[in-house]
């Protein structure tokens, strides 16, 4: 399992935490998420041979966030 911190903009409650927390939870691949309101960031832990970075983008972006890359 790899872990890749995302940057997430467009959260600002913990309602929008838990919407972006399922929503990388329900890829396949993915086995743990942990959204940081305050950092505006998403810590995933995943499979990249069952997972992408795209993927990532697609779901946040479904959910109506916005993924500013990764955070080095």
């Amino acid at each position: 399992m790899k872990i890749i911190t995302l940057n997430i903009s467009g959260m600002g409650c913990s309602g929008c935490v838990n919407t972006v927390e399922s929503a990388l939870q329900s890829l396949e691949g993915v086995g743990s998420v942990n959204v940081e309101l305050d950092k505006e960031t998403a810590e995933v832990s995943y499979d990249d041979s069952r997972v992408q970075l795209s993927d990532f983008e697609k779901a946040i972006d479904d959910s109506g966030y916005t993924m500013k890359g990764v955070k080095a």
